[in-house]
């Protein structure tokens, strides 16, 4: 939220100098900048795990830290340069027959679907974007299925 004064948190991997990796949120501060956590005059940072646990880990431990890139999702929006329309979003050609768009959609649905994720513990970014994908899954079929049933 801006102009908050809670920390922001971003997600890394962080190999150690044992060679193991850790995966989570490394606490930003009020920057969210990871250049500038990482280069404070303090010896450690903090470190929240996937699972929810809050760490501190000695920077003279860190070898080498990396970013986790947020998944991104494609933008349903064939008027817009670098989106993608409602037939690339499925996967299939413009000129596809109607069974060949429902068993693209059918097969994305299963992958996508959020029943899929309910009882999974996966990280609160997966579970948004699945949902995401889902409902621009759930529009590019609707707009598909009109052009060959415009009563639909």
């Amino acid at each position: 939220m801006k102009g908050s004064s809670e920390p922001l948190t971003l997600e890394i991997a962080a190999r150690l100098v044992d060679g193991s990796v850790m995966r989570g949120f490394v606490v930003a501060g009020i920057t969210g900048q990871l250049e500038q956590t990482l280069n404070k005059d303090v010896a450690f940072v903090e470190f929240i795990g996937h699972d929810g646990r809050r760490a501190f880990i000695a920077k003279s431990q860190l070898a080498a830290v990396e970013p986790v890139e947020p998944l991104r999702k494609p933008v349903l929006n064939s008027r817009k340069p670098g989106s993608a329309t409602c037939h690339e979003l499925l996967g299939v050609d413009e000129g596809c027959s109607f069974d060949e768009a429902r068993d693209a959609y059918h097969r994305l649905v299963k992958m996508y679907h959020p029943d899929l994720y309910a009882n999974a513990n996966l990280p609160q970014e997966v579970i948004r974007y699945a949902t995401d994908m889902f409902s621009q899954i759930s529009t590019a079929w609707g707009e598909i299925k009109q052009r060959f049933n415009p009563r639909a």
